[in-house]
């Protein structure tokens, strides 16, 4: 009898498997070549038009969340003067940090204190104590000083009270804004109606050098870690959220880089300060309550809007992050639960939030299971291990294949660069992705079930570094 329910149960899920990843396959072959195929597109119609990119521009906030940076703040805000745009202020939130990043601020910049400064609030806060302003090259920057609120969110929502424009950017304490980053959005708010997010691509600057707030250098090979992230990177903000471009289904405009029109992140009551994963549950809530209210609205992704953030470089601090963007992830899909399968939210309903939950919620889940089925049938004796094997290297080379195709296309990109020996790197890296780190993340993600209560709450930067400049 026990032989018969593990024969059955070994067919089962075999059929489960082979469907599962023929599924998830298919998806993600299609979304990396449509991606390419529209990125080489657009950048062959730019040459033959010869655009005017600084005919676009578009009143912009930019916010600058800050706990405990005091080693990046100044670097970041210089940074952003010298962006290439016509109209933008910038608002840097101390979060009540323990160092000294509110005086280095006060020290660096020549600040004065503006009581009489208007606070709206139209989201909810912690308490606001100080405001600062200033004016740098031209460009108004105001330091908000407030009450730690143990989250992101909470500093982004005091920003919001105090924004002057109608659409805000929201991105890290620790990032270079690309200097032609928000020509890009705006071309994009201004090309299209009702536009009410636009995401950035988020790229890994730890092996970048900058010069004006634009990549002079780069290269592969510094960090084993990092290396494997500019891969991710890749593979995540090219293919699959261009081609959700085409349906409106993009799920998470990036908390790293994320420009919002703020008369919408007010409707539905800013960021969420309990949740783990604010990004990407500002942008469901934003599809939830257009899609609700039959209102006409439009998220679109930039690919040529850039913003360059520091990665994790240990496994110690990688570990943290995906646990709490895991952690995020169960939060969001729980509290969205009954957009899955209601055709009453187009195909963010009706794919989307169904694909999170079996591809990106549970992968560790079945992967791990896949694991423990194959050593049974080890035991059992019921398994074709040439067979077995085959198919597992057919599966790992598609990825690492998809994966360095997406690498490539940076030739499609502006101000992206790479070599020869950058493209034979790009394959090792992503076999050693494959077959150690991969399989690591996996384990970690499947832990973070188990430690949701213990991560809740917090906010903890990752260890920070000035970057490269020239």
């Amino acid at each position: 009898m026990l032989m018969q329910l593990i024969n059955h149960w070994l067919v089962f899920s075999n059929v489960f498997f082979l469907i599962y990843l023929l599924v998830y396959s298919t998806y993600i072959l299609i979304a990396n070549l449509f991606g390419s195929i529209r990125l080489y597109r657009n950048r062959r119609m730019e040459q033959l038009h010869n655009e005017l990119k600084d005919s676009y521009y578009y009143p912009m906030s930019i916010i600058v969340p800050a706990y405990n940076e005091s080693v990046s703040i100044v670097q970041n805000l210089r940074n952003l003067l010298k962006l290439d745009y016509r109209l933008y202020e910038i608002i840097v939130v101390d979060d009540g940090s323990t160092d000294d990043t509110r005086q280095i601020l006060l020290d660096y910049f020549d600040f004065t204190p503006d009581p009489e400064r208007p606070i709206r609030y139209r989201v909810p806060c912690k308490p606001i104590h100080e405001v600062w302003t200033t004016n740098a090259n031209g460009i108004p920057i105001t330091l908000v000083c407030k009450e730690n609120g143990k989250c992101k969110a909470d500093a982004v929502n005091a920003a919001i009270n105090l924004v002057s424009y109608p659409y805000f950017v929201c991105m890290d304490a620790d990032e270079v804004l690309q200097k032609d980053a928000l020509i890009y959005a705006a071309k994009a708010i201004m090309s299209k109606g009702e536009v009410i997010a636009v995401g950035g691509n988020v790229k890994i600057s730890n092996s970048v050098t900058f010069r004006d707030a634009m990549p002079a250098f780069a290269k592969l090979g510094e960090n084993l870690l990092v290396d494997m992230q500019v891969l991710e990177y890749s593979r995540a903000f090219v293919g699959a959220r261009i081609f959700h471009n085409i349906t409106n289904t993009n799920l998470i405009i990036s908390g790293g880089f994320g420009i919002f029109r703020t008369s919408s992140v007010v409707a539905v009551g800013g960021y969420d300060s309990t949740s783990m994963g604010e990004d990407m549950e500002l942008t469901v809530k934003l599809h939830e309550y257009y899609r609700r209210n039959q209102l006409p609205y439009h998220m679109e992704y930039v690919p040529d809007s850039v913003c360059w953030t520091q990665a994790p470089a240990s496994f110690k601090d990688l570990r943290k992050q995906r646990e709490r963007w895991h952690c995020g992830l169960i939060q969001n899909i729980w509290k969205y639960r009954n957009m899955a399968f209601n055709p009453r939210y187009g195909l963010v309903g009706v794919f989307m939030i169904p694909f999170m939950i079996f591809f990106e919620l549970f992968a560790s889940f079945f992967i791990i299971i896949g694991w423990l089925n194959i050593l049974l049938s080890l035991i059992t004796h019921q398994i074709n291990l040439p067979y077995v094997l085959y198919v597992m290297a057919a599966y790992m080379m598609l990825g690492i294949v998809m994966t360095v195709t997406v690498f490539i296309d940076k030739m499609n990109m502006r101000h992206d660069f790479f070599s020869g020996l950058d493209i034979v790197k790009a394959f090792g890296i992503a076999f050693l992705d494959s077959v150690l780190i991969r399989p690591w993340l996996f384990l970690v993600e499947f832990s973070a079930f188990f430690k949701y209560s213990r991560l809740k709450g917090r906010w903890e930067s990752p260890k920070r570094v000035k970057v490269k400049e020239i």
